[in-house]
């Protein structure tokens, strides 16, 4: 599950790079994945074979092997979809729309990662005192 965290929270601060790479420097979709390689998603996008024809494609290819929750792989291909099919402000306000979609499904995975985090302990306690027991 923190993968999952790990992974969403990514493609937030994917989706920020992204709004503020096309507000002040209006970089082609290229540039902007190049300039984020310390995101998982532009890492992987750059390393395709089809990424300086289509770097869209390539960072769509990236989304389909980091996720594997459908809901996320879902959002992950309409936000990139939508990119670099419209002007500036259509650009802006799609990337504003998938950051709004992504925060409950981020919040979702930190509650889920939480919960299996406390049920790992508990099963960490009992088989400890299970443990003990049995050597008594």
């Amino acid at each position: 599950m923190k993968r999952r965290v790990r992974l969403l929270l990514d493609l937030k601060a994917l989706m920020q790079a992204f709004q503020t790479g096309i507000r002040y420097a209006a970089g082609s979709l290229a540039e902007l994945i190049l300039e984020r390689q310390d995101s998982s998603f532009c890492r992987l996008a750059e390393r395709d074979g089809d990424f300086l024809w289509d770097p869209s494609k390539a960072l769509e290819k990236a989304g389909r092997y980091l996720l594997w929750d459908q809901g996320d792989l879902d959002l992950y291909l309409g936000f990139v979809a939508g990119l670099g099919v419209s002007d500036t402000q259509g650009q802006l306000e799609h990337i504003e729309l998938y950051r709004s979609l992504l925060e409950p499904r981020l919040l979702q995975a930190q509650e889920e990662a939480r919960q299996k985090a406390r049920v790992f302990i508990a099963v960490g306690l009992f088989a400890g005192v299970t443990l003990s027991v049995l050597l008594l």
